[in-house]
């Protein structure tokens, strides 16, 4: 009996003594101490990606068909001014330098209707965005300065590589809320799960340097992170708008790239992949851009009557002629996966090919070339998909056979298949020939 109590009384000795300790907190230092929610990790994981396919996309010198090339745009009488092409690199020695502001989604469906034009003020705009991740990142492919630099800091190279090879660059952010609400208003809206469902994903782009430009033939001179970039052209002013847009329609739209904008159609959001759903399961909010795989050579003409050659986006849905602006050709694309129930799926059927991509889209989905597939990868033998979600999908064999710009215009064949929801992180086989 004594032996009991004896450990009993240490117990409560050290809990008096514990609690008649002064603290910093105590002493008034609050603000040095960590707010309780730093205290517990993230159930989100934000991935940025700058690539059309979502796992093992083409290496940089297998771009272009195998030759490493820069596309380049159409040069001529009513086309692309004649481009000077001194020192033209491959498209795995370009430069590349970006500069990303933020990134947003958004659960007001209605309100983001029409490319985001309803959005008038900071007011809307406070009320339209979940503010997820607001904290600037620098990318680069290369070093900018001799000196410390915004990317050399945040271990940007690192990011680039990681943006580019489709394992994702890591960007800081907070959850999103799920917004649970009860089983009554879940039911009556047909859906089975509690959480909240995301249409909208933006990313903003603050710059986008390519390191390829020049003017009447001498390198461009600029600025990236407030450093000079010599030999590079900022992309974001010249993609913003659509090539012949005038100068009274651009002050009602939003533009292209300030945000690149994924809008949830409703054929996507039948088997959603922009669900947060209610609970402790970690999730990874991936979002994606189309540019390793579809940068281009362009030029237009100054207000200097020069030319300027330069690195762009290419030519996939609206035809640069020389203009000034050749935006609009650049997708956006996002989802969410949650791991711990997600499967991969193996597609046997590749036949190696460097036009053709595997891609992957729910089964309402009948646009296959004017969107970003859900998931993609290219047609090679062994071709996998790491994470999917149950549900039913369609594997489109996609070619880009047309136009050959990097971007798939010809659907080949295409089947369905499911993923169910047990058992959990399963792999399951597609056979698909492709091409």
């Amino acid at each position: 009996m004594k032996s009991f109590i004896i450990p009993i009384f240490v117990f409560f000795s050290h809990i008096i003594l514990f609690i008649d300790c002064k603290t910093k907190l105590d002493l008034g230092d609050e603000s040095k101490l960590p707010v309780i929610s730093t205290l517990f990790n993230n159930r989100m994981l934000l991935l940025l990606k700058g690539t059309y396919a979502t796992d093992n996309p083409l290496d940089w010198n297998e771009l272009n068909n195998g030759t490493g090339e820069l596309y380049m745009d159409s040069q001529g009488e009513g086309l692309d001014p004649t481009m000077t092409l001194v020192n033209r690199p491959k498209v795995g020695n370009l430069p590349i330098f970006l500069d990303i502001g933020e990134v947003r989604i958004s659960s007001k469906y209605v309100k983001g209707l029409n490319d985001l034009t309803q959005i008038r003020d900071t007011v809307d705009s406070n009320k339209f965005w979940d503010y997820i991740a607001p904290n600037r990142q620098v990318f680069c492919t290369v070093t900018y300065s001799f000196d410390n630099n915004t990317c050399t800091e945040s271990n940007g190279i690192m990011k680039a590589s990681d943006f580019f090879t489709g394992i994702g660059a890591q960007f800081p952010s907070n959850d999103p809320s799920s917004e649970t609400i009860g089983w009554e208003s879940s039911y009556s809206a047909g859906r089975s799960w509690f959480g909240r469902e995301y249409y909208y994903a933006a990313i903003y782009f603050r710059s986008l340097v390519t390191g390829y430009a020049l003017d009447a033939g001498a390198p461009v001179t600029g600025r990236f992170d407030n450093r000079p970039i010599v030999n590079g052209l900022n992309i974001v002013p010249r993609n913003n708008y659509i090539a012949g847009t005038s100068t009274s329609a651009k002050s009602t739209i939003v533009p292209k790239l300030f945000p690149a904008l994924y809008s949830q159609l409703p054929s996507q959001s039948v088997q959603s992949d922009m669900q947060v759903r209610d609970g402790f399961d970690p999730y990874i909010l991936e979002v994606r851009v189309n540019l390793k795989e579809n940068l281009m050579l362009h030029s237009y003409v100054t207000s200097r009557a020069t030319t300027v050659t330069y690195v762009g986006i290419s030519d996939i849905f609206y035809d640069h002629k020389g203009e000034g602006d050749a935006g609009g050709n650049l997708l956006t694309r996002a989802r969410i996966i949650y791991p711990e129930t997600a499967s991969s799926l193996t597609i046997s059927g590749g036949g190696n090919s460097l036009l053709h991509y595997f891609g992957i889209f729910r089964e309402q989905e009948t646009d296959f070339l004017n969107v970003l597939p859900l998931a993609a990868t290219p047609a090679k033998q062994g071709a996998k998909i790491k994470y999917l979600n149950p549900g039913t999908y369609k594997a489109v064999c996609l070619g880009d056979l047309v136009k050959q710009d990097g971007f798939p215009d010809t659907v080949v064949r295409e089947t369905t298949f499911n993923i169910p929801e047990y058992p959990f992180r399963q792999t399951y086989n597609v056979d698909l020939t492709c091409p």
